[in-house]
């Protein structure tokens, strides 16, 4: 799988928040999680129970959308990332290796046995002021499974 842009990629490191929109029968929701990078398989992992909100809505409606950004004052310097993704609540195997690399991110994380779901990105706008207002990186994954930057 051809890797995200650096841009992107160091702009997804150097935060560990997410705004995560989710949509149920009861109507959207919006929550804010720590995450974790899993850079290879170009995911988001995230700690959640499926009794919460949007937990109940990934189980029904896997589509999600979200951001990641900063909060800074000068329009100048604003950065921020929108993400398509599709979660997936994982099994015994699987999230054993998630949680060690979202353990290693916020290593609190160990005292509080919880449910960890991937996001694996689908599509990522990155807008980035600083590099020229208003520019713009793309990115999206294939049906394929491939990624087009």
């Amino acid at each position: 799988m051809q890797p995200l842009p650096a841009p992107i990629r160091d702009f997804i490191i150097g935060h560990h928040v997410l705004s995560l929109a989710t949509c149920g029968d009861d109507g959207p929701w919006a929550a804010s999680c720590f995450y974790a990078f899993d850079e290879p398989g170009a995911a988001l992992l995230i700690l959640s129970s499926s009794d919460t909100r949007h937990g109940r809505h990934m189980l029904d409606r896997p589509q999600v959308a979200g951001t990641i950004s900063g909060q800074p004052e000068a329009l100048r310097d604003i950065r921020g990332l929108q993400f398509t993704a599709h979660a997936t609540l994982l099994d015994q195997i699987e999230r054993s290796v998630a949680l060690q690399l979202y353990c290693e991110r916020h290593p609190l994380a160990r005292l509080h046995a919880s449910q960890i779901w991937r996001l694996a990105l689908d599509q990522l706008k990155f807008t980035d002021n600083r590099r020229l207002f208003g520019h713009k990186t793309h990115w999206a994954r294939r049906d394929d499974g491939s990624v087009t930057a």
